[in-house]
């Protein structure tokens, strides 16, 4: 989360936070110590959690209240931006009115911070409207936007999955319980969890794909802390991939990476991307 809060500090007028932690916050310290905090750009709002949505509408409501500002970054805490969303948000203001949705994509990072499952299309920003609402317990969708939207060819990143092993188990223990499909592992087995024999990673070691990039100048200092208390589990995690993936697979991951170089890569020919993207 640190790594996030420094990433958008310039991207973002004011932090409006719904911590849904027990009292006293675990969070409170980090977000105590954030740009926004020293320069007094955050609200910090407290609710029980009940669900994502539910999370999430209330710093809807907040916006609206506060009169933020005319768009909402979408962020979540285990993502980190890179320089180009300071441009993009400061090129917002001179966005078409008809523009209800900025996007880029994300590296979905995997086991370690040198490998990645896929590059996905993520909405950025949204143009805040009174009607807006999130939607759906778990894996929360943003009802009542309208569809015109600009896509960039801007990749940041997402490292959900590079958590320890066990405390991925225990996410897929909350996400079962507000209804989300799958295996879970039973509660009394969390501590017993590892790297090679967890079923959610069974079938991901051979389609993960070497980092050969940059990660976010705010995520660097971060991830060189994991490389260093983590370095047996991100070696494993090499050797699991590397023992999964013989010859012909490699080169069909190869083949896969391209493809999802070209898809993000391409935007660049929208004149739209360009003006968003321009310095």
């Amino acid at each position: 989360m640190p790594a996030l809060l420094e990433s958008i500090a310039g991207a973002c007028r004011m932090l409006i936070v719904n911590d849904n932690s027990p009292d006293p916050s675990p969070h409170a310290a980090i977000l105590n110590a954030s740009r926004f905090a020293r320069e007094g750009r955050i609200v910090v709002n407290r609710t029980p959690f009940s669900d994502f949505a539910a999370a999430r509408n209330v710093c809807l409501r907040l916006h609206g209240e506060l009169r933020a500002g005319q768009w909402v970054a979408f962020v979540d805490a285990d993502e980190v931006h890179g320089e180009p969303v300071n441009r993009v948000a400061r090129n917002l203001r001179s966005a078409a009115a008809d523009l209800d949705a900025v996007e880029g994509y994300t590296w979905h990072f995997f086991a370690s911070p040198d490998w990645y499952m896929s590059i996905e299309r993520r909405m950025m920003f949204f143009r805040y409207a009174p009607q807006l609402r999130w939607e759906g317990a778990v894996h929360e969708r943003l009802a009542g936007l309208g569809s015109r939207r600009a896509i960039l060819p801007y990749v940041y990143a997402h490292y959900g999955w590079i958590m320890p092993v066990q405390r991925q188990a225990l996410k897929g223990r909350q996400y079962s319980s507000l209804g989300a499909a799958g295996e879970i592992v039973p509660e009394e087995s969390i501590g017993g969890v590892e790297l090679q024999t967890y079923f959610e990673y069974a079938h991901r070691w051979r389609s993960a794909m070497r980092f050969r990039g940059r990660h976010p100048r705010a995520a660097r200092a971060v991830i060189e802390r994991m490389r260093h208390d983590r370095c047996e589990e991100f070696a494993l995690a090499d050797a699991l991939v590397r023992r999964n993936q013989p010859l012909p697979r490699r080169l069909a991951n190869a083949v896969m990476k391209l493809n999802y170089e070209q898809r993000w890569r391409l935007r660049a020919l929208n004149p739209q991307a360009r003006e968003l993207l321009a310095r």
